[in-house]
């Protein structure tokens, strides 16, 4: 924590003034240590709520996204508007994001409250408890409501083979089990966005296998209405009582207006008709998002308090957003854009991380994931950049992209 923030305040007092402020993020009152009227403030209760599949835990329609470590300002500011999930991981920062986390459970009593998500990379199943371990003592706590075996299909988890059968292979789900019987740990499942077929692949896995309890996965509503396979392994979690969390929903466009149109009579920002259009699919718990500064965190949660299901007309203008500020990756990536570059390099893979350094303020994973990729991966010298940009679904200008994360990443 940055000490000029909180000059002569300890972090247990600058917490728990955290806790009694008048932070009611819909009226802009940031939480200030020592604020004298803090202990009358009326607080809104917690944002809506849905049922995480068969786990029977509830989940605030939106998460608090810590790709970022959180500060204790931030974790007040979204606990007083309402957010009771958190959504962590143990390379998120090299722990940090779990132990900022972890401290202020502990020094707010607020853990009972809230719904915890955290995430590893286990390679083997015999890894999984130990994993889980780390976890409990860097979060302060003796439980967590979800572990998710992370970034299944991609990233810097086993290697991609290995990863098509673990939602149904028996040693996994005996692992599973063993970990819940402990306690530690109340539901488990995987997490994904890695290409196509492989994403539509482990969401029918994991409703076949039995063991996931649920899935975080790569959505988009534009995604759902024009790849039917990705929409029917959804409804297959579903129907199986897998959870399901939306994850990269929509990237952030410096671009894009603050208000459009479409969304004017609703009062709706882009960012939050996306949301809006997202919690329409009663298939999806939650929306885990990050939250960097308190206007985006203002912008969400209102938006999650105010949520209405969108008409059809309105999701349609929430296609169309996405058609003309799509991100800085493609969320639909199936490989087409490599095979037209004539390229092994995996450009999304490595345009997701540029997105991740340059949107998201997440160098550290940015950089992290970037050097998983084999070299093989990272060497799109010689590749058709023009054509690969023509096959992306997402139109995306890799000649400008790629040359921009070598620069950055490497």
């Amino acid at each position: 924590m940055n000490t000029n923030e909180n000059e002569g305040v300890s972090r247990r007092t600058f917490i728990k003034a955290g806790m009694t402020t008048a932070a009611v993020v819909g009226m802009g009152i940031d939480a200030v240590a020592g604020e004298a009227k803090s202990e009358q403030a009326q607080l809104p209760g917690p944002l809506p709520q849905r049922v995480l599949g068969r786990t029977g835990g509830k989940v605030t329609i939106l998460a608090l996204g810590a790709g970022r470590p959180p500060t204790p300002r931030m974790l007040n500011a979204g606990y007083n508007a309402g957010i009771r999930c958190l959504d962590t991981g143990a390379s998120y920062g090299n722990r940090a994001s779990e132990r900022e986390i972890g401290e202020w459970m502990a020094e707010t009593g607020r853990r009972k409250e809230i719904y915890l998500i955290t995430k590893d990379h286990p390679r083997v199943p015999d890894e999984w408890e130990a994993q889980v371990d780390r976890s409990l003592e860097t979060l302060k706590t003796d439980y967590i409501d979800l572990f998710l075996i992370h970034s299944l299909g991609g990233g810097y988890g086993p290697l991609v083979e290995e990863h098509r059968d673990i939602p149904k292979l028996k040693e996994w789900a005996i692992a599973a089990n063993k970990v819940k019987k402990t306690g530690k740990v109340r539901a488990v499942g995987i997490s994904t966005h890695t290409e196509f077929p492989l994403r539509t692949t482990l969401l029918n896995n994991a409703a076949a296998g039995g063991w996931v309890d649920a899935v975080m996965v790569s959505y988009d509503p534009k995604l759902v209405r024009e790849n039917a396979h990705f929409n029917k392994a959804l409804d297959a979690c579903h129907k199986a009582g897998v959870g399901l969390i939306c994850m990269k929903e929509m990237r952030a466009v410096e671009a894009m207006p603050k208000i459009l149109p479409e969304f004017e009579e609703l009062g709706l920002s882009p960012h939050q008709a996306v949301l809006h259009a997202v919690w329409t699919d009663e298939r999806i718990a939650t929306v885990t998002s990050e939250m960097p500064n308190l206007p985006i965190l203002r912008e969400n949660t209102a938006a999650a308090r105010n949520f209405k299901p969108l008409r059809p007309a309105k999701m349609a203008a929430v296609i169309g957003l996405y058609e003309r500020y799509g991100g800085g990756f493609c969320n639909a990536c199936d490989g087409r854009c490599r095979r037209a570059g004539h390229t092994k390099a995996a450009l999304n893979d490595i345009t997701r991380a540029l997105s991740y350094y340059e949107r998201d303020g997440q160098q550290e994973e940015a950089r992290k994931l970037y050097a998983s990729l084999s070299p093989e991966q990272r060497d799109w010298d010689g590749a058709d950049l023009a054509a690969a940009s023509v096959a992306c679904l997402a139109k995306l200008d890799f000649a400008t992209l790629l040359p921009r994360a070598k620069q950055k990443l490497a």
